[in-house]
């Protein structure tokens, strides 16, 4: 028998706040039984009536294996609280018990279900000037009650509090969208801290993403210059009527409590020895947007690490962490009132042993003129009394491993400072393990690098620039699915890039917006490599998670793009074209007009950017991008469109071969130009024999150095052990020396760097996207449809053995191997109800069904 386990409505679990009307299920299987062959399920709004068959909704028996995107099939209301479970039968036809119940509640669905009016302070902002936070309050009296909730947002980071309590454990609420287009509102059960008679509702405000420094230069006001606080408090009376409690111009108001300055990059002022007076009243403003449930993993603080204090070479108190992280820290201290002390957060040590900004605090010639990095990732503390008090961040986050103590009134004890990480808080659904201490610590750094960078948004770092850019987050995907559960988050940021998209169907680089549109450096905007996310992040979430609603919720925004890309191609305006592109009948379909970043921070090169445009990366992500939307328009039903996208990338994919291929082959010193062709399938048999074989010779003569840049460094791996090279992409995988993945390792690193040599953001997810070839081709798993997997691992270099457990959306495969003598034993696990098909060198290929398998090829050369 069959029993459903990890039920989730729309990715989560037992969400507390969302819209979307029309929810889908999904469940993971355990039991003695292979398969699913059908399912019921049945849905109350209460546990209660579960057992009493006094069902809201009942699928019936539903003929299905089917165990992800199982529609919900009643209509939904505002508020509504929906319990469920299901069963399933098995291929005996045998029905397995029910599951635990799980359940969802519906958010506020309609604009006029909102009562409260938004509310700022009692203040205009000045251009220029900086603001302490907002602090608002109320005191209301309510009579028994059975059930209370509280929806809030801000333009700005709310933390809320009722009767001194801070309301759930979420932080940096109500976290980053484009605040014109959506501001996303939070839900939560405060039944438990209302009481019968007098409470108090706080709501302390900041700057936050909404008008505190952004993006590399560190612009203000990106979004408005008042912040404002939208919140309402619904109490279900034991009459069952329902009082109503929103924010308004009732509320009273002061900004002269503890914070008196608050920066997401620069941090925080605090005078402790200031509590808000609340003297003022809060004056009622308007924002219009449209009011959203986040569908989402919420932020929250995660794991905590303990210092250990260093005397640095200069004279200076450090604490070393051992993690770099992007969260806060927070520190005890006893001093007497006034003491004024300052914490400084950095990422590394200077060649001498000292604290360092130098690698995220740089000088750019062409920064605006507002750029000011006076200040960069400080917190200043001013003693309340000469008690002891302890401190945290509310709104602020930084990138950091060490802290530098100024001006401390006590010795320095590890015990009185907590670094907290804090980032959305997706499922770690990954486990690896191997013979090798380095790529253990390879793939253990690219998790933290992604937890230091997942916050809300994937930003590029946590430092200098804190940007979402596109390209990151698009060549990470297949290797960020193994690691975490990201499937509401991407949900998410997807509805952010495409709320931003331009009128012309172009996607920004950076989403949301870390500058005003339009203010100088426009012209980098529509990079290829980076807009193509908004074509291969639905296209690869579709191939992971099998999610054709949401793919047909992306699809018009999609084609929007792709309109955009295909106009790029074949503009003659460049009067020198013909001197950089022969005429000819294929030039029509080159791209040939647009800034586009390339082959960024390749290893051999010391500019960042140069010649534009950049045909050759920009016409070959034009013909991939196309391919797979093809394939997306005929997976939903729009075979016109397939048709007309796979013609374009065809003709795009001959010209790059004229132009770019030259008697069959490319004759390049630049590992990417090898890699690339190779990786977006733009070339044909022969062509992909003579690139291969130019590869692997460039390769050797580098001595497996990695020589690829920011678009191609994901593929080289993968280029390699395609070809037939699988020694050399295991050499190139555990080179040690300069420029190498271990080289960092072996230079301290606890995260990936953004660049090989360490001078740049030491906290950047993007190089990490090999772990998708130690996950898919190492370990060998891969998914390969509705409920299936292919288990194809390959073993090399100097590992011995190696282990991978991977909790996909159809349950926990895992795959290990060890090199016993002269032979490799492999271990499979495949989950209930799913199957897979084993491709291991010296086994007869099958397909196996759910359960445990070991295979022991009687011929295996070592």
């Amino acid at each position: 028998m069959l029993k459903a386990i990890l039920l989730k409505t729309e990715y989560l679990t037992n969400p507390l706040g969302i819209d979307i009307v029309r929810p889908e299920f999904a469940w993971n299987l355990v039991g003695d039984s292979k398969k699913q062959t059908a399912y019921e399920i049945i849905a109350t709004h209460t546990k209660e009536e579960l057992d009493k068959a006094s069902y809201v909704w009942s699928s019936g028996k539903v003929s299905s294996a089917s165990m992800t995107h199982v529609p919900y099939g009643a209509d939904v209301r505002s508020r509504e609280r929906i319990y469920w479970k299901v069963r399933v039968w098995d291929e005996h036809d045998v029905a397995g018990e029910w599951s635990e119940t799980a359940f969802f509640e519906m958010g506020l669905l309609e604009r006029q279900d909102w009562k409260a009016e938004w509310i700022c302070g009692d203040y205009e902002p000045k251009p220029g000037e900086r603001y302490p936070v907002d602090e608002f309050s109320k005191t209301f009296q309510i009579p028994a009650f059975v059930k209370a909730r509280m929806y809030i947002t801000a333009c700005g980071i709310y933390e809320t509090s009722l009767n001194g309590m801070k309301v759930g454990d979420m932080v940096l609420t109500p976290g980053v969208t484009s605040y014109e287009k959506r501001i996303q509102y939070q839900v939560y059960d405060i039944t438990k801290q209302l009481q019968s008679g007098v409470n108090r509702w706080d709501i302390s405000l900041g700057d936050g993403w909404f008008r505190g420094k952004q993006g590399v230069f560190g612009a203000t006001n990106v979004f408005g210059t008042q912040t404002c606080a939208l919140g309402q408090i619904e109490i279900t009376g034991t009459d069952g009527t329902t009082t109503y409690i929103g924010t308004d111009g009732s509320f009273r108001w002061s900004n002269d409590g503890p914070v008196r300055f608050n920066d997401m990059k620069d941090g925080e002022t605090i005078v402790a020895a200031l509590s808000p007076s609340y003297k003022g009243q809060a004056r009622v403003t308007e924002w219009e947007t449209l009011l959203c449930c986040s569908n989402n993993v919420p932020v929250k603080e995660k794991e905590t690490f303990k210092p250990t204090v260093l005397l640095t070479p200069d004279g200076s108190t450090v604490l070393d962490f051992g993690q770099v992280i992007a969260g806060y820290p927070q520190f005890s201290i006893q001093g007497k009132q006034g003491h004024t002390v300052v914490l400084t957060m950095g990422e590394m040590l200077d060649s001498e042993g000292n604290f360092t900004l130098s690698n995220v605090v740089q000088e750019y010639d062409y920064a605006p003129d507002y750029c000011d990095d006076s200040r960069f990732q400080t917190i200043i503390y001013s003693c309340g009394s000469e008690a002891r008090e302890t401190w945290k961040p509310k709104f602020c986050i930084q990138g950091f491993r060490y802290v530098k103590l100024d001006n401390w009134p006590e010795p320095v004890q590890a015990d009185h400072f907590t670094a907290i990480a804090v980032y959305s808080d997706m499922e770690q659904t990954g486990q690896f393990s191997c013979s090798s201490p380095y790529l253990e610590k390879l793939v253990n750094n690219t998790l933290w690098s992604m937890k230091g960078n997942f916050l809300d948004v994937p930003t590029d770092c946590p430092t200098r620039e804190r940007a979402a850019w596109t390209g990151d987050a698009q060549l990470f995907f297949h290797a960020g699915r193994y690691f975490m559960d990201f499937t509401a988050f991407f949900r998410k940021w997807m509805q952010d890039v495409f709320d931003d998209q331009a009128a012309d169907g172009k996607v920004y680089n950076i989403v949301p917006r870390v500058a005003p549109h339009g203010e100088g450096f426009d012209y980098v905007e529509g990079s290829s490599g980076w807009i193509d996310a908004g074509i291969l992040i639905p296209y690869r979430y579709w191939k992971t998670y099998g999610d054709l609603k949401q793919l047909a919720n992306w699809y018009e925004p999609m084609t929007k793009l792709a309109d955009f890309m295909i106009n790029r191609m074949g503009d003659t305006s460049d009067p020198d074209l013909d001197q950089k592109l022969e005429p000819s009948e294929h030039r029509q379909y080159i791209v040939t007009t647009g800034f586009h970043f390339g082959e960024w921070n390749e290893p051999d090169r010391e500019e960042l950017v140069s010649g534009l445009p950049k045909y050759e990366e920009a016409t070959a992500y034009l013909a991939y991008s196309l391919n797979c939307l093809s394939q997306i328009s005929d997976a939903l039903g729009k075979q016109k469109d397939a048709s007309k996208y796979l013609k374009v990338s065809e003709r795009a994919k001959a010209a790059y071969q004229y132009y770019f291929v030259k008697n069959g082959t490319i004759s390049t010193n630049k590992m990417a130009k090898l890699v690339r062709p190779l990786a977006l399938d733009l070339l044909d048999q022969d062509m992909r024999k003579n690139v291969e074989h130019e590869l692997i010779s460039l390769v050797r003569e580098r001595e497996h150095h990695v020589g690829t840049g920011f678009l191609s460094t994901p593929f080289i791996l993968r280029a390699l052990s395609d070809a037939g090279y699988v020694d050399d992409a295991y050499q190139m995988l555990e080179k040690e020396d300069y420029p190498s993945w271990i080289y960092q390792i072996k230079q301290g690193a606890t995260t990936i760097w953004e660049n090989w040599n360490g001078e740049a953001s030491r906290n950047h997810y993007s190089n990490g996207a090999v772990c998708d070839w130690i996950f898919n081709t190492v370990c060998g798993i891969n998914l390969a449809g509705e409920n299936q997997f292919l288990i194809s691992p390959q073993p090399g270099g100097s590992l011995t053995e190696a282990y991978l457990t991977y909790q996909s959306i159809y349950g926990k495969v895992s795959c290990s191997w060890r090199k016993e003598s002269a032979h490799y034993v492999y271990w499979i696990e495949i989950p209930a109800g799913c199957q897979a098909e084993i491709n291991i060198q010296g086994v007869e290929p099958q397909v196996v069904e759910a359960g445990k398998h070991c295979f022991k090829p009687s011929v295996q050369a070592l």
